[in-house]
């Protein structure tokens, strides 16, 4: 009868254990499928015709896109902190009305788009488009964004072959 009940109880503990490891592993992988399924995941779309250039981001993921920083850098091994903002590329006012979006502490939710930079020209004036790009191509675009988890992703894209 002792025999019995202590292979019982062995039995019933291991039992238990084996619960709870499964438990535990089942939590764990329910926990990593939901950080990737909202994970955001940064388009960039670059766009030039005769008339005009733009440059704007999607967010092609499932969760919300939290936009950090996005800068121009000089070279693609640069870290982001050496990058210059947009405004300061083109503040100067040499080419005209070129609209850069502010987007310090922006959130772009999924499948949403942000136009970040546009410039457009009349056609009989295409002089400052040419100028614009080839200053363009001299640079890195950088996006740092993270996740609701503050997970951070850095996505670099060369501006040199700005088209549609």
């Amino acid at each position: 009868m002792e025999n019995t009940a202590l292979g019982m109880l062995i039995s019933t503990a291991i039992m238990a254990l084996g619960a709870i490891t499964f438990s535990a592993l089942i939590m764990a992988f329910t926990r990593s499928h939901n950080r990737k399924s909202i994970r955001p995941f940064c388009n960039i779309h670059k766009c030039i015709t005769d008339t005009a250039l733009s440059i704007s981001i999607q967010n092609a993921g499932m969760g919300p896109m939290l936009i950090q920083q996005i800068t121009l850098l000089k070279n693609l091994d640069d870290p982001i902190q050496k990058g210059v903002p947009c405004v300061n590329v083109f503040e100067s006012g040499l080419y005209g009305d070129v609209f850069i979006q502010n987007t310090d502490g922006y959130t772009l939710a999924s499948l949403g788009e942000l136009n970040l930079f546009r410039f457009s020209v009349d056609t009989t004036d295409n002089g400052k488009l040419i100028m614009l790009k080839a200053k363009l191509k001299d640079y890195i675009l950088c996006v740092q964004y993270a996740d609701v988890y503050d997970d951070i992703y850095i996505k670099k894209e060369g501006m040199a072959d700005v088209h549609c």
